[in-house]
């Protein structure tokens, strides 16, 4: 078969990337500087019953075509947002929480049972067992007239692999950090790599599971907007089997919490919100989880603070399409042409750059 197409970054669209090349007969390696697939979708157990929870990508909605076929293909149930109820507002930490209620009819959303990690776990277990390489970390790439030289840092120490292409499937603004190239990338590529924000580099989430969801029995719908902190706003989190948890984003008091005193220091704090917001006399949390993108070396670059953006941009089409004569290729979400950020747009990242090797040829243009 010869050479087998690389790919750096085990996270959806690599390996989503990785499924259709390997669907279509190519040998494929996927190279991962974490110790697990996923990237950003990250669903640890957490408490007694163990409750696989999102502390990293969650939700997904109708537009999001791609989540639902792939989740359907995999046998992943979906489950649907609990949204109608009365929701709580926190002023302040020293006012009292105000009730509301949330509408009945709100854009509808869903997640995953198992959470989202489980697409890239599903993928990942049915690529050939040597497919995929934990913590390896893809240090320098260079153009061969064949193909590409891989230089990867790995448990057993550097190492050179050669492939017949490279996906790319890392964040930009991470790429344009960490791995060196040769010949240079043109000055377009490069600089829209350090200029594509992250999606959600600058977040931390939080999740807290407990014996029961009592906020049900309260008519609450588990729905908390906080301007106190240390998180900004709590959502229902229950499991399609009544398990019960809670899942937030850290208000920036909290992410601050957590980077000048650490973890301790913030579920002490979370802890203490809780039983603000639900009562005193609520069941405390069970189990407490937390996360931070921005301290993440393999999501942000640990000398270079995350570029925040409201919403994903669209990419400049420099980064959504090959080079090096079609054998260097970009993947990630933020690569994505639509709904770029979102699982949706690794999804469609993943499936693009497929395509494009499909597509490639060695007459292809080279942008060098």
């Amino acid at each position: 078969m010869g050479a087998p197409i690389g790919i750096a970054g085990a996270g959806l669209s690599g390996l989503v990337a990785a499924t259709r090349l390997h669907e279509a007969g190519h040998g494929v390696v996927v190279w991962e500087t974490r110790n697990r697939v996923g990237g950003r979708t990250w669903s640890p157990p957490l408490g007694p019953d163990s409750l696989q929870l999102d502390l990293g990508a969650a939700w997904h909605w109708t537009e999001h075509t791609r989540v639902h076929d792939l989740a359907e293909q995999l046998g992943i149930e979906r489950i649907r947002q609990h949204e109608p109820g009365i929701a709580l507002y926190e002023p302040r930490a020293e006012q009292p929480v105000q009730h509301f209620p949330w509408p009945d009819t709100p854009p509808p959303s869903w997640r995953l049972e198992g959470g989202t990690q489980t697409l890239a776990q599903h993928l990942a277990a049915a690529l050939p067992s040597d497919a995929v390489k934990l913590n390896h970390r893809v240090t320098q790439v260079q153009q061969t007239d064949a193909g590409v030289q891989v230089h990867v840092d790995g448990p057993n120490g550097a190492a050179v692999a050669t492939a017949r292409r490279l996906i790319v499937a890392v964040p930009p603004r991470l790429v344009a950090h960490t791995i060196r190239f040769d010949p240079a990338l043109p000055d377009s590529l490069a600089s829209a790599q350090r200029n594509t924000p992250t999606w959600m580099a600058a977040s931390g989430k939080a999740v807290a599971t407990f014996a029961d969801a009592f906020w049900h029995q309260q008519g609450i719908d588990g729905r908390v907007v906080s301007h106190a902190g240390p998180v900004a706003h709590w959502h229902d989190a229950v499991a399609s089997d009544g398990r019960a948890a809670l899942a937030g984003f850290l208000h920036p008091t909290g992410l601050q919490t957590l980077a000048t005193e650490g973890k301790a220091a913030l579920h002490k704090a979370i802890r203490t919100q809780l039983a603000h917001c639900f009562g005193s006399d609520a069941p405390a949390p069970t189990a407490i989880a937390t996360s931070s993108w921005r301290t993440d070396p393999a999501t942000t670059p640990p000398d270079a603070d995350p570029l925040y953006v409201e919403h994903p941009p669209t990419p400049p089409s420099v980064i959504t399409r090959p080079h090096w004569n079609g054998h260097l290729l970009w993947a990630s979400a933020e690569t994505a042409t639509e709904h770029p950020g979102y699982l949706d747009g690794a999804i469609e990242a993943g499936e693009r750059t497929a395509q494009q090797v499909f597509e490639a040829s060695p007459k292809a243009a080279s942008t060098r």
